[in-house]
């Protein structure tokens, strides 16, 4: 029998869900580079795919880039990312797997997504483990921010309504008006859904590029992303309070390209709920802003209730 998985492989982060478990990381992947033998000195921090060492999550920080392709099919390190979630969730053997695509490229790429999924397998091998062979038996392709707006507006928390479903994540922000009636039924309004080409990305370049300009040093986005310092000739600098205005300034942004998209539409809604890592940016430009517990596991809680018929 095939062990249910929901797997969100964002450009920023991966999250993945099974019955009883669950585990996020960056969505950091590349070979991993010739290293020096030290002996104990050095613990292995590679994950081994059908023998190929490679770096993933935390450990490929300094070595690869965010990922950035717009066709997830054809994108091998998304493939692989997959297998390695799935992996650090203890799945051996099939795999029915329910993931997601942004709204703008749902309709083009879902039928090569979940083509390209099927049936894909190897062997993972983690550090400090045995080696786990695993493939996809099964695959759902869903929406992003469409399937998150189930689990979030069930709750009782949310009377019935128009509410806008935000999804920021670190490429793009999805959009989409969902109605709940009396009955906790939902209705979207495919008429006032989208996707906007911006998200947490563009927070990290900006300040990334600043600090290149401003200081003899060339960060990469991977480094500096999640740090509020960073080391240049020895001193300690401080980026929080420029990644701060940049958050404002991109939140502004987001929400300006909502109003244009929206029109009338904004001024009749029960509520704004921004789910997903960049839920943050629009705090403190969008007033009465609703942000869920753990906003950033809302798609995936999603992909996986769909799954399980609930």
């Amino acid at each position: 029998m095939s062990e249910r998985i929901a797997i969100d492989a964002g450009h920023g982060f991966t999250k993945a869900l099974a019955d009883d478990a669950q585990m996020i990381f960056p969505s950091l992947i590349c070979p991993a580079p010739a290293t020096v033998d030290l002996g104990e000195f050095v613990q292995s921090h590679t994950v081994a795919i059908d023998g190929v060492p490679y770096l993933v999550g935390e450990a490929a920080r300094k070595h690869a880039t965010p990922l950035w392709s717009r066709d997830k099919a054809a994108d091998p390190d998304t493939l692989r990312l997959v297998l390695v979630a799935a992996a650090q969730l203890g799945a051996m053997g099939p795999v029915a797997l329910a993931t997601g695509l942004p709204l703008s490229w749902f309709g083009s790429q879902r039928r090569r997504f979940r083509e390209a999924l099927r049936g894909y397998g190897a062997s993972v091998q983690l550090p400090g483990q045995a080696a786990q062979r695993l493939w996809i038996e099964s695959v759902m392709v869903l929406p992003q921010g469409v399937a998150a707006a189930g689990p979030v507006l069930s709750s009782v928390d949310y009377a019935p309504g128009a509410y806008l479903i935000v999804d920021i994540g670190y490429r793009t922000t999805d959009y989409i008006l969902v109605t709940k009636a009396p009955h906790d039924t939902l209705d979207y309004a495919p008429d006032a859904a989208g996707s906007l080409p911006v998200g947490m990305s563009a927070v990290t370049k900006t300040v990334v590029d600043a600090i290149n300009r401003q200081y003899p040093v060339e960060y990469t986005p991977a480094e500096i992303e999640s740090q509020t310092t960073v080391t240049v000739r020895g001193q300690h600098i401080d980026v929080t309070q420029r990644r701060r205005e940049t958050q404002t300034s991109v939140g502004k942004q987001i929400a300006q390209q909502l109003a244009l998209a929206l029109g009338p539409n904004l001024d009749k809604l029960l509520g704004i709920v921004a789910v997903d890592g960049g839920s943050s940016l629009l705090t403190q430009v969008l007033p009465g802003l609703i942000v869920p517990h753990d906003p950033q596991w809302a798609n995936v809680q999603g992909y996986a209730a769909v799954q399980s018929g609930s």
